[in-house]
């Protein structure tokens, strides 16, 4: 059974499959013999949702588990990729990250954009939706996504809360944006930001009262900024316009990179929502980027001041040194 192999990976072909990713094994490894029905169920499943759609990436389910499908169109066959998702959400406590960094997210009232950062198979969305989950069910409203495609399950209530799921194409996130604004929702979920449109459309949203959480590659915080500074000053066309966009509406910015084993998430977060931002916002809104880190290592000295009285000043490292906590269930397995 699949379930029992527990593959990241499944690379599906009309006359053979390959898994990867499993504990202990080489990648890839040959499917074994008690899993091809359910793989020929998968790929026929793959077939007909592709057929259907008309779109090279998707989302399926099957026995109870999710699947991410690319399709791949080698010289002699056509693949699909099945990345294996997460079956349900995790709570953002669930997620191995600093109490501290927690408190900032779960806070009241939040308004403004929320960029999760990182490499590809970083974990961005899994962090992404179990913020919005459980924001929904500790503070209720309505939140909607515009993902290309849908990865985690949010559809559907989340304690007083609930969540609409959309399927958007890429190149279309920036008008699915400015529709999504009508519906009045809370929280606007992006599923990644790779266009200006999407970007400048992300940062009016966030001006507006809203919400806004979107994913992004970047290889730290403020290259992140940098990327959502050139995506979105290419639609506005005025460089001071689009900083001072930018630092109005930048509420945080979480980098995250997956280490060990068992996947645990290495955080850099910058947060811009207190009396105490002015500053950083006035760098952002100078465009100079390079100086951000020097914030989020203050902000980070701060918190562990502040969580931890007796530490001395010689003892505080760096973001990376945030201790993990014990043993948890691996959530992001790459995700």
């Amino acid at each position: 059974m699949l379930k029992d192999m527990n593959p990241k990976d499944i690379y599906l072909g009309k006359s053979e499959a390959w898994m990867s990713g499993i504990t202990g094994d080489s990648d890839p490894i040959p499917a074994p013999d008690d899993c091809l029905q359910e793989l020929d169920e998968l790929r026929a499943l793959c077939m007909s949702t592709s057929r259907e759609s008309s779109r090279e990436e998707f989302t399926i389910r099957h026995s109870n588990a999710s699947y991410r499908v690319s399709t791949l169109n080698s010289l002699s066959d056509t693949i699909y990729v099945l990345r294996c998702m997460p079956s349900s959400v995790p709570t953002i406590d669930e997620l191995n990250l600093h109490p501290g960094y927690v408190n900032h997210l779960m806070k009241p009232g939040l308004s403004g954009l929320i960029v999760i950062a990182g490499a590809f198979a970083q974990g961005k969305t899994t962090t992404a939706s179990a913020l919005i989950a459980s924001r929904l069910r500790r503070h209720g409203g309505v939140a909607i996504t515009i993902e290309d495609p849908p990865e985690l399950p949010l559809e559907g209530r989340h304690g007083q809360g609930i969540c609409y799921q959309t399927w958007v194409n890429q190149g279309q996130f920036g008008e699915a944006c400015r529709k999504t604004a009508r519906y009045a929702p809370n929280m606007i979920f992006l599923g990644e930001v790779r266009d200006a449109e999407t970007a400048a459309e992300a940062l009016r949203a966030s001006i507006n009262g809203r919400l806004v959480v979107c994913t992004t590659h970047a290889d730290s915080v403020p290259t992140a900024i940098e990327r959502l500074y050139s995506l979105a000053n290419g639609v506005a066309g005025n460089s001071d316009d689009t900083s001072s966009l930018l630092a109005s509406g930048l509420l945080c910015i979480l980098h995250q990179r997956l280490e060990g084993k068992i996947k645990r998430p290495k955080i850099e977060f910058l947060w811009m929502g207190d009396d105490e931002s002015h500053g950083v916002k006035n760098t952002i809104r100078l465009r100079r980027f390079d100086q951000v880190g020097s914030e989020v290592t203050l902000q980070f000295n701060r918190m562990l001041m502040s969580s931890r009285p007796s530490l001395s000043t010689q003892q505080i490292l760096s973001p990376d040194s945030i201790p993990a906590e014990g043993d948890r269930r691996n959530i992001f397995r790459d995700h």
